[in-house]
């Protein structure tokens, strides 16, 4: 679309914003231009799309400047959006400097308030005044033994294993603080398979683990990743018990998961506090540096090529340079990033943190690092139910009140599952409907029981909890009968009534009670459901070491991927519990093979 057909004058300033930029320009800088007073839109093409800006005139001079809307990297483009316009307001010049490893947001931000000037009938070219070096950014030096990027389940494990073997490390987040997925609400868990000390009974042996996934993942894995998997597990979980202090929730039991024996997979404890909680006051007390609110940017390299560190930019501006014998990147899944998505993709929810947005695969893309990428496919479930612009999944809050009286239907009014079923075997039967709507049938008493255990067990973050409590309420589609419900939904009425009949006859006739009755002349709730993706199976390509393999093939010794961004172990699907497992398995993994090479040094 022509930048210049989207420009326009607007009265008032629009708040989409994610900053408000404004000051009095410095007097000994003050230069008037000829430009028409008001507020004007201005539009310029950042990394991941546009970047628009609200900007105001007053007597010849810009006065203020928003940034109503963008898409860019969060940590990394945040003094690019906010200091750019605070120095071109300061100079009353476009040719400022730009911020370190946010160029292309720089100039956005730069292009935008040119093209406001333009709306604003002023000459773009008055506004050149070479006004460049004014500004340097603060160089933060840090040195240590390694540097981990991503402070998610992966690289919290890398650390946590360095520092319990004394060598120093800095670990760099985007985020404002590390646990990555750990930070979601959810009752998480994860494969336990092997585990000799961590008090549980019966558990799997690992094996068949390697086999297991190899079969559910259609023999698209890795054979080699799946295989260090499987011989790390068992010992990854009982370090887990027994250094990290994770437990896991013997009460509720083995939780069965497609793909995987039955007493493989459990969730965590968290009786006691929750688990992203007890690991970033580990990371805390470890001694390791921790730089939160900053993004990488780069590998360091010296003159023969080796990679010495990396460097990485503060929401505040500042540049943070780490020196480093080995280097882990770990900065997670891609899933959240639709640069790195396929297109067909992009149109499903996301559930997922907004800073998982896969940076060592957007490095690996670079020029400057010639790394292998190994394709993957994006993993989606059909149980989520959207709220505005959060997804949950519904599955775990659906299994709890199933005794209460839960149907799942298709659009034509149908029921087309067991619900009792597994998960995976649930969401491939919503996929084989051709991607139409499905929903989940109840009565109003049940929906507010479920509704509330949605809210506590659904992968959100503590924020999104909060913010869907204070809502006056999840509002579904509803009714005072089950046929009033189904009119509000766009159903069959008659279908549906005929549909849940059958079903409530079929519940009397059973001789098991796994399935509760739905009342038809009872108030009803319909919610519809939906697909979403929460992870990439692909990533950084790597040895069986995890070395990173770079454009000919060879590994690069010193650098690590841990976690979801180290190449293909789960192919085209993933096994519930697997995510965090595997996040556990190779970051302490990778810590061993670091340490063994230190030590040999």
């Amino acid at each position: 679309m022509n930048i210049q057909n989207k420009i326009c004058k607007i009265g008032t300033a629009l708040f989409l914003a994610v900053g408000v930029i404004g000051c009095t320009p410095k007097k000994e800088s003050v230069s008037t231009h000829t430009v028409n007073d008001g507020n004007y839109i201005g539009i310029g093409t950042g990394y991941n799309g546009y970047v628009t800006v609200s900007a105001s005139f007053r007597n010849g001079m810009l006065t203020n400047v928003i940034v109503t809307d963008e898409e860019e990297t969060d940590a990394v483009s945040d003094a690019a959006l906010t200091k750019i316009p605070e120095y071109v307001i300061d100079e009353q010049s476009l040719n400022v400097d730009v911020s370190t490893g946010a160029t292309q947001t720089s100039k956005a931000v730069l292009e935008a308030i040119g093209n406001a000037i333009a709306a604003a009938n002023g000459n773009v070219e008055e506004w050149q005044k070479d006004c460049t070096g004014k500004n340097k950014e603060k160089v933060i030096e840090e040195e240590s033994d390694v540097t981990v990027v991503g402070g998610g389940a992966a690289g919290i494990a890398t650390v946590l294993r360095l520092q319990e073997k004394g060598y120093k490390t800095s670990l760099i987040e985007k985020d404002s603080e590390i646990g990555g997925s750990l930070r979601y609400y959810a009752s998480s868990g994860q494969i336990v398979a092997g585990s000799t000390k961590a008090n549980l009974e019966d558990v799997d042996s690992a094996s068949t683990l390697a086999e297991n996934i190899t079969a559910y993942s259609n023999q698209t894995n890795s054979p080699t990743l799946s295989q260090l998997f499987e011989d790390h597990i068992g010992e990854t979980v009982d370090w887990q018990s027994k250094i990290l202090g994770i437990t896991f929730d013997k009460k509720t039991g083995y939780v069965p998961t497609d793909g995987l024996s039955l007493k493989s997979v459990m969730t965590y404890d968290e009786s006691s506090g929750e688990i992203d909680d007890l690991l970033q006051k580990e990371v805390k007390v470890s001694g390791s540096s921790v730089y939160t609110n900053t993004g990488i940017i780069g590998l360091r390299y010296d003159e023969n090529g080796k990679v010495i560190g990396v460097r990485a930019k503060k929401s505040n501006g500042d540049i943070v340079e780490t020196t480093s014998k080995y280097v882990v990147l770990a900065t997670g899944t891609s899933a959240g990033n639709l640069n790195l998505i396929p297109d067909r993709d992009r149109n499903s929810n996301y559930l997922g943190l907004t800073t998982n947005t896969g940076d060592a695969l957007a490095l690996a893309r670079d020029a400057e690092h010639p790394y292998q990428i190994e394709d993957g496919s994006v993993v989606y479930n059909y149980l989520g139910y959207s709220v505005r612009d959060i997804t949950l999944d519904t599955y775990l809050a659906t299994k709890a009140v199933l005794e209460k009286g839960v149907a799942l239907v298709n659009n034509t009014g149908e029921r087309f599952i067991d619900e009792t079923g597994p998960y995976n075997q649930i969401s491939e039967a919503i996929h084989n409907q051709n991607n139409a709507t499905s929903y989940l049938v109840m009565n109003e008493d049940v929906y507010e029981e479920w509704k509330k255990k949605l809210l506590s067990t659904a992968t959100i973050t503590k924020a999104d909890v909060k913010y869907l409590q204070s809502m006056y309420g999840i509002v579904p589609f509803s009714g005072g009968t089950l046929s009033e419900a189904a009119l509000s939904a766009d159903l069959d009425a008659q279908k549906l009534v005929q549909t849940i009949n059958y079903h409530n006859f079929e519940i009397e006739a059973s001789s098991t009670n796994t399935m509760g009755k739905i009342d038809p002349d009872k108030p009803t709730c319909i919610i519809p459901l939906n697909k979403y993706r929460y992870e990439t199976t692909g990533g950084l390509k790597v040895d069986d070491h995890l070395n990173l393999l770079d454009s000919s093939g060879t590994s690069t010794l010193n650098v690590f991927a841990a976690g979801s961004i180290a190449g293909n172990v789960f192919g085209e699907k993933m096994p519930g519990g697997a995510g965090l497992a595997w996040a556990f398995v190779s970051g302490k993994y990778v810590a061993d093979e670091i340490v063994s090479a230190l030590q040999e040094k």
